[in-house]
């Protein structure tokens, strides 16, 4: 649509985002950053299962798997410059389906939230080199995908002020924060 030509002619674009835990009629604008760039993390481990009686002929995925959720924990605090806005969580880890068996695999997921891209690549650079590495150390393999999915929303200052004006105007002081 973009390339037959829907945006000629179009200056600028408003977007609203509903969000429940607000009262109806109120309205909120603020100029600079406002939602994060959200990153889709995906990791899957790789190793060879096996009985768990006999670990010394596995290549544990789970062992490898924790330890790499160790290390990433450690990127914001260790690899990162502290004035910026990231937030680095795996929310989500499944590793096999019995209790006496190895899996083959275990997987994990999450997702990075920043407003800068630089800052967003820096820790997608940092997840796949420490994850790639210890697999290695422990003689699994992790294949790392990640999915930019939203870039960040940062409001522009002209059109925020903008806004406020007309929330104020149609809605009222008091519905405006």
């Amino acid at each position: 649509m973009i390339k037959e030509g829907c945006l000629e002619g179009i200056d600028e674009i408003y977007g609203y985002h509903n969000i429940p835990n607000f009262d109806e009629g109120d309205i909120r604008v603020k100029e600079g950053p406002f939602f994060a760039a959200i990153t889709i993390v995906k990791i899957t481990i790789k190793g060879q299962g096996g009985h768990g009686s006999s670990p010394h002929k596995i290549r544990d995925p789970i062992t490898c798997g924790a330890m790499i959720h160790s290390a990433l924990n450690s990127i914001k605090s260790r690899n990162m410059d502290s004035s910026q806005n990231i937030v680095f969580t795996i929310c989500n880890m499944k590793a096999g389906d019995t209790y006496n068996v190895f899996p083959d695999t275990c997987f994990m997921q999450g997702t990075i939230r920043s407003y800068d891209r630089k800052t967003c690549l820096r820790m997608q650079e940092r997840i796949k080199t420490i994850c790639e590495s210890i697999a290695e150390g422990f003689e699994c393999t992790a294949e790392v995908d990640l999915n930019d999915i939203y870039p960040a929303i940062i409001n522009h200052k002209e059109p925020a002020q903008h806004v406020e004006r007309l929330a104020k105007k149609w809605f009222g002081e008091e519905n405006f924060s």
